[in-house]
């Protein structure tokens, strides 16, 4: 084309402004490096300078394998070359689709680009989300916490309701009991254990003047009886006989809402007790309850008196049994007896008692035969705790056979401190001595009040009408070697002769 030619196509394009050529609007500058299988596309900013466009293509710029072209280091200062490529570009890593809608991820610096992708960046990447849909499940997961934040702020409203209305059903609650002032009539005798439970606890108040009979919780591992169960049993056969109503001082945990909400239950092992109708009336009513216990006649009684029997012949095999396994932890470091031979500790125990020897010559028989066991473990050095612990059962039976057949003279023994004892013991063996006085062969021959089966005639307490009834023989009570009120320490040093 001649230079005439080329003149006149100007002129014409001045003359015709309508066939000028637009100016568009700049689009970012696309790049895909010519691999036989794309794996990178760099997408640079439009208005990127002129130095952001190279430093951008040669910071994304990969090899065939997928690697980098070049180090950070040999573009210009890493820092400097990080943060100007993540400013004015980003990369698509196409073999590495979007773990929820399968895009390919973008990525905005080479550390994440490995992440995603792998050291050529052809990993599938199950566990990553493109851009959109990392923003979506951050929105959910936002949402989510606010629903989450607003279902606890609701739960602790309605928790704060609930306390409230808890503690307004407990005061209503506990001034019902506090207008409890005279109990049911008449006694509850179809539960004479729950009633020598009362004597139990009138005796522990008249002990603790001013103070609420405590919590089964509080009493200690052997609650009242040695048996949680049984305890809770007669605790709920007392409180619904009126003899006990809930004190003041129960706890608040003690008590929750009852299932429809409208009123509240309480927890029996939790609560304190408070004795209805005040301590005097309650000592009263005690000696009355040891007296029917003594002497009501009929086969009713009768089984009262063979179930409290039983139940005082299993605290005291607790008592020395209990013993003898603090012995064995405490002063020797063995373990306790071994569970498979409870059984057969108890029978022996039940032996001792049954030929009459005390509680206290018990308690020397436990303390012998430990230290027999001890012995016997020093002896045979292949012996180890465990065996001397199942040891002191056999000590034990042997040397109640030996005196049995010997006659030996046992001396007694007082627990010491740091041994527990059933918190009715004492009061229970009290009351067992009495019962067994009023029945006993040699004190009925003796009794110049009442007849040879232990009768008298006298004035029924009820009816008032002339009646034969069973004689208390009201002389002085040989003193019953059974322990104090409170066990006594003992100088343990004191090694007994041998049986």
């Amino acid at each position: 084309m001649g230079k005439r030619e080329r003149r006149r196509k100007r002129e014409q394009g001045r003359k015709n402004p309508s066939q000028q050529r637009r100016v568009a609007t700049p689009e970012p500058i696309v790049r895909e490096f010519p691999l036989a299988a794309p794996r990178l596309r760099i997408v640079i900013k439009h208005d990127a300078p002129e130095d952001a466009r190279r430093v951008s293509a040669l910071y994304w710029e990969i090899k065939d394998d997928g690697t980098w072209a070049r180090t950070v280091g040999s573009i210009g200062v890493a820092g400097d070359i990080g943060a100007v490529a993540a400013a004015h570009s980003y990369a698509t890593l196409l073999n590495c689709p979007c773990a929820n809608c399968s895009e390919p991820i973008a990525v905005t610096n080479r550390s994440w680009a490995n992440k995603v992708g792998g050291k050529n960046l052809d990993v599938e990447a199950p566990a990553y989300f493109c851009g959109e849909c990392t923003k979506i499940r951050q929105q959910e997961e936002t949402e989510r916490q606010q629903r989450a934040a607003e279902q606890k702020r609701v739960e602790r409203e309605r928790e704060r309701q609930q306390a409230e209305r808890l503690q307004r059903l407990i005061a209503h609650a506990l001034a019902d009991e506090e207008r409890k002032a005279e109990p049911a009539d008449p006694l509850p005798k179809d539960s004479p254990l729950a009633l020598v439970l009362y004597v139990a606890l009138i005796s522990y108040a008249t002990r603790n003047v001013g103070k609420t009979l405590p919590s089964l919780t509080s009493v200690g591992p052997l609650g009242w009886t040695g048996d949680a169960e049984q305890d809770r049993e007669l605790l709920s056969d007392l409180y619904d006989a009126q003899l006990l109503a809930l004190a003041p001082e129960s706890p608040q945990q003690a008590f929750t809402l009852s299932q429809d909400g409208d009123g509240i239950s309480f927890v029996s092992t939790e609560v304190a007790w408070r004795v209805v109708g005040g301590l005097t009336a309650a000592q009263e009513r005690v000696r009355k309850i040891a007296d029917d216990l003594r002497t009501q006649p009929g086969p009713q009684a009768a089984e009262a008196r063979e179930a409290f029997t039983a139940l005082v012949d299993r605290l005291e095999v607790i008592d020395i049994s209990g013993y003898l396994d603090n012995l064995l932890t405490k002063k020797y470091g063995y373990p306790a007896v071994p569970e498979a031979r409870r059984e057969e500790l108890a029978d022996v125990i039940r032996k001792g008692l049954a030929h009459g020897y005390t509680s206290g010559q018990m308690i020397c028989f436990a303390w012998r035969a430990a230290d027999s066991a001890a012995a016997w473990k020093e002896r045979n050095p292949r012996m180890g705790p465990p065996e001397a612990a199942s040891a002191s059962v056999t000590s034990l039976n042997g040397k109640i056979d030996k005196a049995i057949e010997l006659h030996h003279s046992i001396p007694e023994y007082e627990a010491p401190r740091w041994h527990t004892s059933p918190l009715v013991l004492a009061c229970f063996r009290r009351l067992h001595a009495e019962i067994r006085w009023v029945y006993n062969r040699d004190v009925i021959d003796a009794c110049t009040q009442c007849d040879h089966q232990g009768l008298k005639e006298t004035v029924h307490p009820e009816t008032g009408m002339d009646a034969v009834w069973r004689c208390t023989h009201p002389v002085e009570i040989p003193a019953q070697h059974h322990g104090a009120e409170e066990p006594s320490g003992r100088n343990e040093a004191s090694d007994p002769a041998d049986v």
